[in-house]
């Protein structure tokens, strides 16, 4: 009973609000056709009078309800501006780009919290975030007020640090581990171990547009690398696990994983082994 009081108490507040945010824009229309404030003959109160309603509207329902009710004095003042405008005092002034005009800014008076976010926000940051112009614009102003103190400018440079691939295989050749991509090497004496795989994930960047492609490439393949023998060694280490010292038939598999191939997923697999004699590991 008490939700549903409440409810009723929103509502006849929701009601007043628009009939004060109407009332608002009637005012705002009148104002404006009794002083002719027009161009072309055609009056600025058809845009204004809705405008004035639905803000009225807007700012009272936050105030008193605490949301928007969508603005629907405006949408009042839409109909009766144009229904006087351009129906009962100028039958002859039809449909034009001023009447679209009107239209676009009562629909962003009546939901100014959509049309507000997802075109100055949505729009424009994703516009911004994927050509950086914000990112650039800073990085000058920055500069600009270095200049002006007397500091030197920073200089802004997008780098991809290198993969140390020599580092990397001396980290896998001190393993004391044998790799062998062949099934079966005939000139070694083993037991078999086991079946034992590894597998890394990488985040893959999925942006549609990279401001340095390059770069990007570069740094999924430093980080293909580097996946590739973090799987190595996670796969030797669970096959010393097990007693064993080698691993033959080797494979690495790399493919998309993920809604939309959101990251890379690579495998490394083979067949463990323990060799029984002494086999060199360079």
């Amino acid at each position: 009973m008490k939700i549903d009081k409440q409810r009723l108490r929103n509502l006849q507040k929701a009601f007043n609000i628009i009939a004060l945010g109407t009332a608002s824009g009637l005012a705002v229309y009148a104002f404006f056709l009794y002083f002719h404030i027009d161009i072309f003959g055609w009056n600025l109160g058809l845009i204004f009078a809705p405008l004035a309603a639905g803000y009225v509207e807007t700012i009272l329902a936050k105030h008193f309800i605490g949301e928007d009710i969508g603005a629907i004095s405006a949408f009042i003042l839409f109909i009766v501006t144009v229904a006087y405008g351009f129906i009962i005092n100028n039958p002859t002034l039809g449909y034009n780009i001023i009447t679209f005009g009107s239209i676009v800014i009562i629909i962003q008076a009546a939901i100014p919290t959509f049309i507000n976010y997802f075109g100055i926000v949505v729009v424009v940051g994703t516009l911004s975030y994927l050509t950086g112009f914000f990112k650039n614009l800073t990085d000058k102003l920055r500069n600009h007020v270095r200049r002006l103190i007397g500091k030197p400018e920073l200089e802004v440079i997008e780098t991809v640090e290198e993969f140390n691939e020599t580092r990397s295989n001396n980290i896998i050749n001190s393993q004391k581990f044998i790799f062998i991509t062949s099934t079966d090497p005939k000139d070694l004496d083993y037991d078999i171990i086991g079946f034992h795989y590894a597998t890394k994930n990488i985040d893959r960047n999925t942006h549609i547009l990279h401001l340095s492609p390059e770069n990007v490439e570069k740094e999924h393949l430093n980080e293909l690398k580097k996946g590739k023998d973090e799987c190595l060694i996670r796969l030797a280490s669970e096959i010393k696990k097990n007693g064993g010292n080698g691993v033959v038939d080797l494979d690495i598999i790399y493919f998309l994983n993920g809604i939309g191939g959101s990251e890379f997923q690579i495998i490394a697999r083979g067949m463990g082994i323990k060799i029984k004699e002494e086999y060199p590991t360079s």
